[in-house]
C-alpha cells in the first residue's frame, strides 16, 4: 500500500488568494503540489462554473443562487474584492477556463466535487 503523503491545493491557494479563482489556481501551480481540489456548479443556461458555494454571497460582491443565474450574470460578480482590494476584478471562472490552465500541468491531479441543488 502506498502511504505517500500528497499535497492538494484546496480551492486553489485560498490562504493567500481568493478561493476558486484563476489567480488562486495559477499561484497554486507554482507550489510543490500533487493536486488541486475545486467545486463546480451549473448555471441556468447550462455552463459549468468553479465555485464552492451554491450562492455567490460569501465569496463575491453579489448574491444569488448560481443554478438560477445565467453565465453572464454569474460573471458580473467580483470574486476577489471580499478577499482584498488588490484582488478586485477577479471573476468566477468557467470549468473550461480552469481545464485550459491545467493543460499546462498534466502532472497535477484534479479533485473535483460536483455540487447539486
Amino acid at each position: 500500500m502506498d502511504k505517500r503523503v500528497t499535497l492538494t491545493a484546496h480551492r486553489g491557494w485560498r490562504a493567500k488568494y481568493p478561493e476558486n479563482t484563476m489567480r488562486g489556481f495559477r499561484e497554486a501551480l507554482k507550489l510543490d503540489i500533487d493536486g488541486i481540489e475545486m467545486d463546480v456548479h451549473m448555471t441556468s443556461d447550462y455552463h459549468i462554473v468553479v465555485c464552492h458555494d451554491a450562492n455567490l454571497k460569501r465569496t463575491t460582491d453579489m448574491s444569488g443562487d448560481i443554478c438560477k443565474m445565467t453565465l453572464e450574470e454569474v460573471r458580473k460578480a467580483d470574486a476577489g474584492i471580499k478577499f482584498g482590494e488588490e484582488f478586485k476584478g477577479e471573476k468566477i471562472p468557467t470549468f473550461e477556463e480552469f481545464l485550459e490552465l491545467m493543460t499546462t500541468r498534466p502532472d497535477i491531479r484534479l479533485l473535483l466535487e460536483l455540487k447539486d441543488y
